[in-house]
């Protein structure tokens, strides 16, 4: 029993104090042993490494003296915990209290001085980022409401006037049969069919509240409904009606249309400055607000309903 218990207190050590760029001694090793009243001998140390090489444990060993280890392969790497903290850091739908608790744990499935190279890379005050500390709560409810097929009720949320987060519709109680959750333009939504609006409809998340699951049992989705190509035809969740519509555009926007629509999005030269792309998507304000934002470089080419209510649109902001 002393023995197992010896290895695993080695382990946790390795696994906290070492990496490539800090390996520990046997002497550490030791002394913290003892600190824990675990006697050891040196030679023994080598031992009870060896057998957690042959457990499939990757402890790298260097020569010297004493001899020095560290752990080398990790399930997750420096860079991918680089890339993973960035992430929630940066994520506009997760709270700072939250933030700070999900890169403190990202933070021990390392050494503990690259933990505090992680920490010293984050900044998220600069970040604008919700008030909702319910959010957990929200998403664990959705997810339920879709593992368990059921509707769920809840309230929403909107700034008034004032910069108040109130109820909209005076505390409505939503009734949504959710589909599935995704993550789009940075913000964290949930789709699926709205009673009140009697289509698809997507929400934030971070605007929901007092979320419950409901007795009543989910209708299925659509079977042409696919998570994927919704989240690419709504523009930042204002959905309107769906449909193909044809773009023109300069050259160097090529990568902005694939980065938004995918790298199967239909395209065709236009002469020697302009492609068309065809695109399919919901119709909407934003839409022709994000069309304006690129300041003549896309234009519309059809639908000709579309290109008039773009124009329609321009004069009443004008007006």
């Amino acid at each position: 029993m002393e023995k197992k218990s010896r290895i695993l207190y080695l382990l946790k050590y390795l696994h906290e104090s070492s990496d490539e760029a800090h390996p520990v001694s046997s002497t550490e090793l030791m002394e913290y042993l003892e600190s824990e009243d675990i006697k050891i001998h040196r030679t023994t140390i080598n031992a009870d490494i060896a057998l957690m090489v042959e457990a499939g444990i990757d402890v790298i060993t260097v020569r010297s003296s004493p001899n020095k280890y560290f752990v080398g392969e990790r399930q997750l790497e420096l860079p991918e915990l680089k890339m993973l903290v960035d992430a929630v850091a940066s994520s506009k739908f997760i709270t700072t209290k939250k933030s700070r608790q999900l890169i403190d744990k990202i933070g021990k499935l390392t050494s503990k001085k690259l933990c505090e190279e992680l920490k010293r890379e984050v900044y998220t005050e600069r970040i604008i980022k919700p008030g909702n500390e319910q959010i957990y709560y929200t998403v664990d409810k959705i997810q339920e409401a879709i593992r368990t097929k059921k509707w769920m009720e809840f309230k929403y949320l909107e700034y008034n006037p004032d910069k108040k987060l109130v109820y909209k519709n005076r505390g409505y109680l939503y009734e949504l049969c959710p589909f599935t959750t995704f993550w789009s333009d940075d913000r964290y939504y949930v789709v699926g069919y709205s009673k009140k609006h009697k289509k698809i409809a997507t929400f934030r998340i971070d605007r929901i509240e007092k979320p419950e699951v409901t007795a009543e049992d989910a209708v299925p989705s659509p079977d042409d409904f696919d998570p994927s190509v919704y989240a690419n035809q709504v523009f930042e969740m204002f959905d309107g009606k769906c449909e193909d519509v044809e773009l023109k555009c300069t050259n160097d926007l090529m990568s902005v249309i694939v980065d938004k629509f995918g790298e199967q999005v239909e395209t065709n030269t236009l002469g020697s400055t302009h492609f068309k792309a065809t695109v399919e998507i919901q119709v909407s304000p934003r839409f022709y607000g994000w069309v304006f934002g690129f300041a003549g470089k896309i234009s519309i080419l059809g639908p000709e309903y579309v290109k008039e209510e773009y124009k329609e649109l321009a004069k009443a902001v004008l007006d």
